[in-house]
């Protein structure tokens, strides 16, 4: 799948199945929330630290047994795909002393 294609499937997925859930004190449905905010806002990208923390919350998710659990883990999946599209097409930066130095 493309980039936009997983976009447009996270967009989907949330508007049709997540959005209008209430998950009042659930932190990681939270944190599923905010990254397919974030990587729809953002084109794609999450940053490290949003990666790891979904990684978390997906992890956590795996786990549970709880009813909307399954639609979030879904979502979660969703955007780690969309995301990791966008990575596939970063070429990794040399670092500032490789460059201030020749390396």
């Amino acid at each position: 799948m493309s980039g936009s294609a997983e976009l447009g499937a996270v967009r989907r997925f949330w508007t049709e199945r997540v959005a209008h859930l209430h998950t009042p004190g659930d932190a990681e449905a939270a944190q599923v929330r905010a990254s397919a905010v974030a990587v729809l806002d953002n084109n794609g990208r999450l940053t490290s630290v949003q990666r790891s923390m979904l990684a978390g919350a997906t992890a956590e998710l795996e786990r549970r047994d709880f009813p909307h659990s399954a639609d979030l883990l879904h979502l979660a999946r969703l955007v780690q795909r969309a995301a990791a599209q966008d990575q596939s097409n970063v070429m990794p930066r040399r670092s500032s002393s490789a460059a201030l130095y020749g390396r």
